[in-house]
């Protein structure tokens, strides 16, 4: 964000400035006092705690002031009654004062690949010599995405947005803060459906995304995706359909290598080999979600194939790590879904039998996935069955879910504390692991045991 004074910070959210404001510029804002640096604005937000308990501690970290409910004794306070909505107010207004000179946006939203999309648009946009900015993490939701807005240098040129929803509704509210000109939609598969109850209505309100986008914008979006998503009528903007073998954009001959994941990419007439440093055929469909963004945003089709192969993974999703013994770990912990379970199955039974090791499959319990979870999990357990794991090994409580499907050797243990030992214990020399499931299990803690009691080589 450009430098404001907290006079302006009130006239462009329409907060009441009370106190005396110092000389410091805002040019930056926090939600959480341990993070704030000289210069940010500290958003006394309201969740399992008040917000304002730790304005003292923002201040003294060097914030210029606070944006609270209530004005605050001794400190430059911006009142606003929902300091949340002064946080969203304050990013739209930062995108409408750049105009036309402003980044342009792009907003993924999806059931699955979402960041892995993100990743490799902004690989894509900077390997292209573009300033682009990126949503860090997950910050995908009406917290995060301001504030990924408002982190952005004033000289970007790309804003690259996830968009996450939990509930209808959810994904206009935020292309109202950042209006996106192309649309990403990964994927629509079974999750949060405790909230959506049903995957029609999930895929409704993933296709507000293309609901919201200008007539010159482009929505990027799979061959397979429920109607409700893509409905003719739910926009005007130009469509890239992208598919594995099939789609306007399309991937053929596709190798995992030991290198990474490589593929030849085609689009109206051209083709180009992509070499990217990411493992898993289940990724290829969001490699290909990214080069479409590329493509929508004016690049080539060699830049784009160009870029994938610069991509750098966040963290716990698809990750490889070389244990002793020749045992080799697949840490795909970050989150789950039956459909990233099932393809994450099936990539590693085609690792084991490269190798001639065992598959061991280390899955957690899956959530949010309303009256179907049971049913749900039973799919899950059949894919293992198919795909020939050897060792099934169930972590959580709905985990347990997978056995009864599942007719192979399995354990369970009702966390991945308790589990961390069992699996490191069960392990044989060469065996390939696939480590998958919901991010409330909290895998990550089984992955870095087994990493501590078997040492990376």
């Amino acid at each position: 964000m450009k430098a404001m004074s907290l006079e302006e910070v009130s006239a462009a959210t329409g907060a009441s400035l009370v106190g005396e404001p110092g000389d410091a510029p805002v040019t930056g804002v926090s939600i959480d006092s341990r993070t704030v640096e000289p210069g940010d604005l500290f958003f006394a937000l309201k969740g399992k705690t008040d917000g304002t308990r730790y304005a003292p501690d923002a201040m003294r970290a060097g914030a210029v002031g606070v944006v609270a409910d209530r004005p605050l004794d001794g400190v430059p306070t911006l009142v606003d009654e929902d300091p949340l909505a002064c946080l969203q107010r304050l990013a739209k207004w930062s995108l409408k004062e750049t105009g036309k000179d402003g980044p342009r946006i792009v907003g993924i939203t999806g059931t699955v690949g979402k960041t892995t999309t993100k990743d490799a648009l902004a690989a894509i946009l900077r390997n292209a010599g573009k300033r682009a900015f990126a949503t860090a993490g997950n910050f995908n939701n009406e917290i995060g995405l301001p504030l990924t807005v408002l982190a952005a240098d004033p000289k970007t040129e790309y804003l690259v947005l996830e968009m996450g929803a939990t509930h209808a509704g959810d994904i206009t509210k935020l292309c109202d803060i950042a209006l996106p000109e192309v649309g990403i939609l990964t994927a629509v598969s079974p999750v949060h459906l405790d909230s959506f109850g049903s995957l029609e209505s999930l895929a409704k309100a993933k296709g507000e995304l293309a609901d919201c986008l200008p007539d010159s914008g482009t929505l990027v979006s799979p061959l397979e995706v429920p109607e409700a998503a893509t409905a003719p009528g739910r926009t005007l903007a130009r469509r890239i359909v992208f598919g594995v073998e099939s789609g306007l954009l399309r991937a053929s001959e596709i190798r995992d290598t030991e290198d990474g994941l490589h593929f030849t990419v085609s689009y109206e007439g051209e083709s180009v080999e992509v070499r990217s440093p990411v493992f898993g055929t289940h990724l290829v469909q969001p490699l290909l979600a990214a080069i479409g963004g590329g493509l929508a945003l004016g690049l080539s089709l060699e830049e784009c194939a160009s870029g994938v192969g610069r991509i750098k993974r966040t963290g716990l999703r698809g990750e490889i790590f070389k244990l002793r013994d020749g045992i080799t770990l697949y840490d795909d912990s970050y989150n789950a879904s039956p459909a990233a379970m099932s393809a994450v199955l099936r990539y590693g039974a085609g690792q084991a039998a490269q190798r001639e090791g065992r598959l061991v499959a280390v899955l957690g319990s899956m959530f949010e996935l309303g009256p179907q979870t049971r049913a749900y999990h039973h799919e899950v357990g059949d894919t293992a069955a198919e795909t020939g794991v050897d060792l099934l090994v169930c972590v959580g409580e709905e985990a347990r879910w997978y056995a009864e499907s599942f007719t192979g050797e399995h354990l369970h243990y009702p966390d991945a504390d308790s589990a961390a030992d069992g699996v490191a214990a069960a392990l044989k020399p060469g065996d390939y692991v696939v480590i998958k499931g919901s991010r409330g299990v909290g895998l990550e803690t089984l992955t870095r045991k087994l990493r501590e009691s078997l040492p990376i080589v």
